[in-house]
């Protein structure tokens, strides 16, 4: 999915110095055996990028819009990356994932690194992914695999740092084979949503660092200073009671999810893709929430923006 910079000085600077950029992933197993019942796959694909990871919240040609085309451009900037665009998720074969097999797909979506062993800028959030369990994954592939067509050639504009961290520091996300809980209204079901599909962590987690990581010691405590093009701070979601969601009942949460309107009367700012999670399954929802309620209480005043 991304173009890789020219960077032959740098990578003689990481010879000399010794330090080795890490290996390749395996590529997911996604036979049948692994698998399971592969019915209903495609189905069950669209509902997770469309309702659940909202994979168009970046990739869609207009992500205003992300139920629209899937066929990338969007530009992430910072001094860490330079400037990283969306790829195209369409099925065309020249500039999309048309050639591409399903497991290079699910590999990609889940360890960050195209068929040619490049590996992919963070922003893309394959660590949390790295945790989707084969048959979801696999079900993303066949599901993006049906998108219409669109010639869209998405350019990468990496810079000096982002070539030098690729070298040092990047490497695919690995994970011991992932496997989804039961699909139920339930806490266990509800963490691997909440971490590995909707990615609630990745926007709800502050970072920190010169790698601009998740501090996980502040999971779901919401994030007052979010990377650069959110227009509105990411709030805490722990059960804290006084500047979380501890007061939330059940049903005021899918309440707030279906509505966009918290039990407060503050209005979601529209960059949450409410409008995408109120399609979400009741039990989905609900496992979501019971998830949330046994994550650690933080006490984190997130001011709004």
């Amino acid at each position: 999915m991304n173009a890789r910079v020219n960077h032959t000085a740098v990578r003689a600077v990481a010879i000399l110095s010794l330090v080795a950029c890490s290996g390749g992933a395996d590529l997911p197993m996604l036979e049948p055996a692994m698998t399971g019942d592969t019915a209903g796959l495609v189905e069950r694909g669209e509902y997770l990028v469309r309702s659940v990871a909202v994979c168009g919240h970046c990739h869609a040609a207009d992500p205003a819009e992300p139920d629209g085309p899937l066929s990338g451009g969007l530009a992430f900037r910072n001094w860490r990356l330079g400037t990283v665009r969306a790829a195209n998720l369409t099925s065309d074969p020249l500039t999309g994932l048309g050639a591409w097999t399903d497991a290079e797909i699910a590999g990609a979506v889940r360890n960050g690194m195209d068929p040619d062993g490049r590996v992919l800028a963070p922003v893309m959030p394959y660590a949390w992914l790295s945790g989707m369990s084969d048959r979801d994954g696999l079900a993303v592939a066949r599901y993006l695999k049906t998108l219409p067509p669109v010639r869209n050639a998405v350019r990468q504009d990496h810079n000096l740092i982002y070539a030098i961290g690729d070298l040092l520091f990047l490497g695919p996300a690995r994970s011991p084979r992932p496997i989804a809980p039961q699909r139920a209204a339930s806490a266990a079901y509800g963490e691997y949503l909440a971490l590995h599909v909707a990615l609630c962590a990745d926007c709800h987690t502050r970072r920190h660092g010169l790698r601009n990581e998740h501090d996980m010691e502040w999971l779901f405590a919401g994030n007052a200073d979010p990377p650069a093009g959110f227009p509105a701070n990411p709030s805490n979601i722990t059960p804290e009671n006084s500047t979380g969601i501890g007061t939330w009942k059940e049903e005021d949460f899918l309440r707030t999810l279906r509505t966009g309107v918290t039990p407060d009367g503050r209005e979601l700012n529209p960059f949450m893709p409410w409008r995408q999670y109120r399609r979400m399954t009741d039990d989905d929802l609900r496992a979501i929430y019971r998830y949330l309620r046994t994550v650690r209480p933080i006490v984190n005043s997130v001011p709004s923006r």
